[in-house]
């Protein structure tokens, strides 16, 4: 039976001890053993049925989880603050480590997911994978045909076009317009800033769903643990 092995660095990654440049440099430190070896090699590659020691202590790798987080407002998509500001991590249990997989801003909210798997992480918001986040948008007024026109025939952003793949409109008055957007990419506050330049007050923003999983009724500022199914639902369209 094939034994699959991994560098030293994800490994010690995956067993929660920080970043892969942090755990890179606990190996060059010389604090890393493999079966009783001292391990200095960053090509160096291990496996489950290896014993690594941290100076001496074994470690392990983290079981994978998955938690989907109705984020409210006034939050911030991250794990630590120098100003004391509420993080999302403070609607965790203390025992969960995990962190925001892109980012909604504070004044943002809706679905958000929280992980330890870095290569899920990876593929929900790399681009390349055109994983579709749909969002419901509330603006200010009515929105013009000819302002939809310009979203759905594509806006530029800094001389980038917004990869917007679908709108659609579900309310419109003078006094406001809802519509739902998806797009395939992640530039900070880009939904915010396609508003601003239209000449819109955005009201409110709220994620409703990643790939094929919808946040559903999962109450604002709870989350939940979610299954093999529903993990996979967030990488498909």
């Amino acid at each position: 039976m094939k034994v699959n092995k991994i560098r030293i660095s994800k490994y010690l990654a995956d067993c929660g001890l920080g970043s892969r440049r942090k755990c890179e440099n606990l190996v060059l430190e010389g604090k890393v053993t493999v079966n009783g070896d001292p391990v200095k090699e960053l090509f160096y590659k291990v496996s489950s049925q290896d014993q690594v020691l941290l100076e001496g202590k074994p470690v392990n790798p983290e079981p994978k989880i998955v938690i989907a987080l109705n984020k409210p407002a006034g939050y911030l998509s991250t794990v630590k603050d120098d100003f004391n500001r509420k993080k999302v991590t403070d609607l965790l249990d203390n025992d969960l480590r995990l962190y925001p997989v892109g980012r909604l801003d504070y004044n943002s909210r809706g679905l958000l997911i929280m992980t330890n798997n870095g290569y899920l992480a990876y593929r929900i918001t790399h681009p390349k994978f055109n994983i579709p986040k749909t969002y419901k948008v509330k603006v200010k007024g009515l929105l013009s045909k000819k302002d939809l026109n310009k979203i759905d025939k594509g806006i530029s952003i800094e001389d980038r076009e917004v990869a917007i793949v679908s709108t659609r409109v579900t309310q419109s008055s003078l006094q406001s317009s809802e519509l739902m957007l998806a797009l395939v990419e992640g530039r900070k506050r880009i939904i915010r800033r396609v508003f601003k330049k239209l000449g819109y007050q955005l009201l409110d923003l709220q994620r409703t769903k990643i790939g094929s999983f919808c946040l559903g009724d999962l109450p604002e500022g709870k989350y939940k643990v979610l299954n093999t199914r529903q993990i996979n639902q967030l990488t498909s369209v």
